[in-house]
């Protein structure tokens, strides 16, 4: 601290003291904590976590750690090599949306997949998460009798609701959905993508019209969820993306399609479709099954 700084502060905490001496402690102390701050605290770009480049062409700089609580763990597949990396807005909504769900149940652990590696770059398996603003969740389970279940692996589910390959279990519409409303409704990430296989995104959504959720909460989810297209279906766990967070001129917000994605056909409504289709035509998302072996719960 310079001496022009201390005489400063010295003479804000004194003209305040002549007032009342508390007051001259509390304003010399409060200062000499924001000069502190000022000097240590990192820009706010480095602070939330840096994204560079695209999800599908990126890299992350000074990412925050998705750490494990009682309401919060790593899916043991998915455990091995620390891909639990993520700019900051993302972490904190993931772990918000873990706690929300836990306070309404007191049962609940939120199961996660893969975030992204420390310094972003690629992962096997996966075409995005380079660049810190992408998570792999996977959907709470429960028993016929409403049990919590806690998976070890993804967990594929039919439009019915009942788990693929794991007898007696089922979809968790009420608690998926909590998450999910966090997760939209997070004060400081901007949820933009929620990828997810459609028949799933119309149980949640029909669930959360039978609670009487708010309308525009019920749009905003709706708005942001959607089944990928040329990849996996999104029936095993839904995949979250966030936007850059404010600021960051280096970080690009929509991924380049692939030259192989790409189709010189145009893309149009078939005869008798519904208007609304929650098919992406242009987001590289994981892996095309072809190449991906589905992890399978056994009976």
């Amino acid at each position: 601290m310079t001496m022009a700084s201390r005489l400063a502060i010295m003479g804000a905490a004194i003209a305040l003291s002549l007032l009342s001496p508390r007051a001259g402690n509390e304003a010399l102390a409060f200062a000499a904590a924001r000069h502190v701050a000022s000097v240590t605290r990192p820009v706010a770009s480095l602070r939330f976590g840096k994204s560079v480049g695209s999800p599908t062409e990126g890299k992350l700089m000074g990412g925050a750690h998705l750490s494990e609580a009682p309401y919060l763990r790593i899916l043991p597949s998915h455990a091995a090599g620390d891909v639990r990396w993520g700019v900051e807005p993302l972490v904190q909504a993931i772990d918000r949306a873990a706690r929300a769900v836990r306070a309404k149940y007191p049962e609940a652990v939120a199961s996660i997949g893969h975030l992204s590696r420390p310094g972003g770059g690629e992962i096997d398996r996966h075409r995005s998460h380079e660049s810190g603003r992408d998570a792999d969740i996977a959907f709470y389970v429960r028993s016929r009798q409403g049990k919590a279940l806690i998976p070890d692996t993804l967990t594929q589910f039919r439009e019915n609701g009942a788990a693929a390959h794991w007898k007696g279990a089922f979809f968790d519409e009420a608690k998926t959905w909590t998450f999910i409303q966090s997760l939209v409704s997070d004060p400081q990430a901007r949820v933009t993508h929620i990828f997810i296989a459609s028949h799933l995104r119309r149980r949640l959504l029909d669930h959360a019209a039978k609670l009487g959720v708010a309308a525009p909460v019920r749009l905003r989810a709706a708005g942001v969820m959607m089944q990928p297209h040329g990849s996996l279906p999104h029936d095993d766990h839904f995949h979250v993306r966030v936007a850059c967070p404010h600021g960051q001129k280096v970080c690009v917000e929509r991924p380049a399609v692939p030259k192989r994605a790409k189709s010189k056909k145009k893309l149009g409504r078939r005869r008798g479709a519904p208007v609304h289709k929650p098919i992406v035509q242009d987001i590289d998302d994981d892996a095309p099954a072809a190449a991906l072996t589905r992890a399978q719960d056994g009976d």
